[in-house]
């Protein structure tokens, strides 16, 4: 058995613990199958994966399964959690694939994805009824796996060096998030902000947003900006300030966007400098006086 760091044991752990607390431990599943949790973390440092979800295939019974749902999203979980004890996001973890772990991620990620899309579809073709394609259970479930999941397809997109990830946005990622816009249950930021050291950000499109500010960041260092380009560019930014001015008022952002390696701090740099000193907006006083430490406390009262 080969070895792994520090680190991934500690991740395993963590898996073993969350899958025991989700009840998955030793409870069989549909046709008597029994998720063993030891061998199931023993599968993410070993190549056994395949033998605790082999039959997780699209549209197969046992992928439609809550239990095999269950699984993956507390494995990204666990992912999620050990990136931010590494300083870095899960998202610029698995966008910078720099382990094992994060090339593995894209294995629950993918069943996750298969499930509701096929979810989606069936809702599409039968919904619940006239005008209400889910129930309430459906609808939050879908919602957390748009948050969850959605990051690291943007982070795969813009890895390939592509652009412009909302015109290739996958359709279930829309309608799910179009149904629950008119679900009219809209989130708590109270609730949020006392949480928002754990909270997943309510925009799955935030990252989206974090990579086309880069972007505009390299149109503006080129030496034959034009004029008109730069104004554009800047346009875009300062829009894109006021995007993360708003979500920060609502608490709607998770605090792991200021972590000392994410694209975000990296954008935030960048932009700095290009803008300079004289450059006078809430955000870069925000960030400039390192007011957003506070924002990961609940604390940060942004006028």
């Amino acid at each position: 058995m080969k070895m792994v760091s520090e680190n991934a044991e500690s991740w395993i752990g963590s898996i073993v613990a969350q899958l025991e607390a989700i009840g998955v431990a030793q409870k069989k599943l549909e046709q008597q199958r029994v998720v063993d949790v030891n061998r199931l973390a023993e599968a993410l440092k070993d190549n056994e994966t395949k033998l605790i979800l082999e039959n997780t295939k699209p549209f197969g019974p046992f992928a439609k399964t809550l239990n095999v749902v269950r699984i993956n999203m507390a494995i990204l979980e666990c992912y999620r959690k050990k990136c931010k004890l590494d300083n870095i996001g899960y998202y610029d973890s698995y966008r910078n694939q720099r382990s094992e772990i994060d090339f593995r991620v894209a294995e629950f990620k993918k069943n996750l994805q298969v499930f509701w899309e096929h979810k989606v579809e069936e809702a599409e073709r039968k919904p619940l009824r006239d005008g209400v394609p889910f129930n309430v259970q459906s609808l939050f479930g879908g919602t957390i796996f748009r948050r969850m999941v959605e990051p690291l397809d943007i982070a795969e997109h813009y890895r390939k060096g592509l652009t412009d990830y909302k015109s290739h946005r996958p359709k279930h990622y829309t309608e799910l998030e179009q149904w629950f816009k008119e679900s009219a249950t809209p989130d708590s930021s109270s609730m949020q902000r006392e949480a928002v050291s754990s909270i997943l950000t309510v925009d799955s499109l935030f990252w989206e947003h974090v990579e086309e500010a880069v972007l505009a960041c390299n149109v503006l260092r080129e030496v034959d900006c034009s004029e008109e380009e730069r104004e554009a560019e800047l346009a875009k930014l300062r829009e894109f300030e006021d995007y993360v001015v708003e979500s920060m008022k609502n608490y709607a952002v998770s605090s792991e966007i200021f972590l000392p390696q994410s694209t975000f701090m990296r954008w935030w740099k960048e932009y700095d400098e290009i803008v300079g000193d004289d450059h006078d907006s809430v955000l870069s006083r925000l960030m400039r006086n390192e007011e957003y430490e506070e924002y990961a406390n609940g604390r940060l009262e942004i006028p």
